[in-house]
This record gives structure tokens, sequence and C-alpha cells, in this order.
């Protein structure tokens, strides 16, 4: 573990270009440094200074609430690493109860983080003011936002409707879009529960819904999706298909038991490839920013380490660097 936590430490120093980086580990025996080194989050968070970039690293350990009280960067190394080829060779995530935000946040950023309780059991996030929050899993996403910008998720359940001015972009949303602004842009998302369609939708797939209200909308800003399950005459390039078991690599991805995400890719003979704008596929796997396999943040990783005998005085070791 303390050769993983310095590879890392060297790592993440040599390519970054934000400002003081701060790494949080709170396995037992890892060695601290004062102001760089920590065991707590909250500490972390209090010794550092608005523009600062603090790394959550690998643990089973949760690391119990995120408050930011500045603007912050927070990094994880993704969800689900043991299941998809590729991803960090320790495949342990970092895992947040919940967050609250305080004063003097506006800006900040969240990437690659798991949003559970004590309990083990996937925790909501209440978003305020404007944020980025990308590459995460976590249940509903509540609270008021504005300008913020939310890509690459798993959400669990649903999304509020207190969400303004905000773009939504290569999302597993398992639960309904309950949002009723007229501002927000939706694009190459997957949404089960069906959505109140305020706001600009192309380019994903939606599955309709029993609940009134959540009708598939078809007014000249709903285009280039996907309905599952609509019938009657689409218009504005929307595609409508009751073929659901046909969508995705799984003719049901959503296994909370067994959760995978390479199941929501399409196959060859999807109804939902080329359907999207200029012909590109809807859902996550298409478009300017493409959904990561297991939330693997845009920064630097180890994928592998190996290390050798120590031969007078000289180690070998071999490590292997990928970045998204």
């Amino acid at each position: 573990m303390k050769k993983t936590i310095v590879l890392f430490a060297i790592l993440i120093a040599s390519f970054s270009s934000f400002a003081t980086i701060r790494r949080v580990n709170n396995n037992p025996g890892v060695t601290l440094v004062t102001n760089l080194v920590f065991n707590s989050l909250n500490t972390a968070i209090a010794v550092a200074v608005s523009g600062d970039t603090i790394y959550l690293e690998p643990s089973d350990i949760n690391y119990g609430d995120l408050t930011f009280t500045k603007r912050l960067t927070v990094i994880g190394p993704g969800y689900l690493l043991n299941k998809n080829p590729n991803t960090p060779f320790d495949k342990r995530s970092a895992s947040i109860s919940s967050i609250f935000f305080q004063t003097n946040y506006q800006d900040s950023k969240i990437f690659g983080l798991e949003f559970k309780n004590e309990s083990n059991i996937y925790s909501r996030i209440n978003t305020i003011g404007q944020l980025e929050i990308s590459y995460c899993i976590f249940y509903n996403l509540d609270g008021t936002s504005n300008e913020s910008r939310f890509n690459n998720n798993i959400i669990l359940g649903d999304i509020s409707n207190s969400i303004q001015s905000s773009i939504f972009s290569n999302n597993i949303i398992f639960g309904s879009v309950n949002s009723t602004s007229s501002t927000n842009i939706f694009k190459n998302n997957i949404i089960f529960g069906g959505s109140i369609y305020k706001g600009t939708y192309f380019n994903n797939i939606v599955y309709t819904s029993n609940i009134v209200g959540y009708e598939f909308n078809q007014n000249t800003k709903i285009f280039n999706n996907v309905c599952v399950g609509c019938t009657g005459t689409p218009i504005n390039n929307n595609f409508f298909t009751t073929a659901s078991n046909t969508i995705f690599n799984a003719a049901e991805p959503r296994n909370l038991d067994d959760l995978r995400d390479d199941l929501f890719q399409l196959p060859s003979t999807s109804p939902a490839k080329a359907k999207g704008v200029a012909g590109i596929d809807c859902g996550v796997f298409s478009g300017a920013n493409p959904y990561v396999l297991s939330g693997i943040p845009p920064f630097p990783m180890l994928t592998a380490y190996a290390q050798g005998t120590l031969t007078a005085g000289s180690l070998p070791i071999t490590i292997s660097i990928k970045r998204n």
C-alpha cells in the first residue's frame, strides 16, 4: 500500500496543472505529511485554500461527509473498478457519505467518487450553486443548482425540479427527470424513468413512464432522441421503438446486485444506433464527452505495478500509466 501511495503522489504531481495537491488516505499505516497528506478529509479541506485539489485515495473505509467551505477540486479513483479492464490496479473506490456546501464553494468540481453511507447504501447529492459533478455514482440529485455540469455519472434515483441553466450529458439515470426548468440541456443520456421534458433534449435514450406528465414530448426542443415504449408517429427526428430488450448489450442492464456499466453499450443491431444529431449514436457512449467505463476521471492513473528483487542497492520497478 505504501508503494502505491508514493507512486500515486509522484504521478499526480507530474501531471497536474492545479494549485496545491493534497492527498487523503484513511487506510491504517499511512504516513502523514504536514499540510500535504492527511487521514481525514475535512482536516485536508480545513488546511486547503481556494483552488486546491484534494485526491481521495482508494479505501474500504468511508471518508464521511464532504463539506465545501471553499472552491476545491476533489478527485477519487472511480467506481465499479473490478468490473472493467484497464482500470487502476487498486480496485477499491473512495466513498463519501454525503455532501454539504457552506460559503465560497462556487465552481467546485467533484470527480470519481462513490456516494455511499456507512451502511454501504448509495446516498443522494444535495447541490446548491454552480458546480461540476462528473464520473460519480450516487442515488438522487436534489437541491438547487444553476449553471452546473453533470457529466458521466450513474444516478440510481431521480433528478429534482430545482436545477436550472445546467447541462446533463452522458449520464445513466435509473429514475425520472423532474426538472421543470426550460433552461436545462439534456444530451446523450439514458433516462429509464421518463421526463417532464422541460428544456432541450437530444441524443438521449428515454423510456416511457406510466406517471402522468412523463409522456414523450415532441416539441421542437425535443429532437433526435430514441424513445423506448413510445407509440404513434414521431417528429423532429425522434425515433420510437417497442423493442426494449434490443437496446443495450443486456436485455435488462439495471442489475444492482451485480451492476456493470459496460452492459449499457449499444450492440451493432441496437435501434439507437445512428439516431442522434448528424447520425451519431444515441446514449451515453457517444457525443462530445462519451461515457467512460468505471467513472475513471480524465487524469493519469496506474494500471499496473511490478517490483523486482533488490540487487546491489537497485530495485527494479515497472509501472503502466493510462490517461483517459
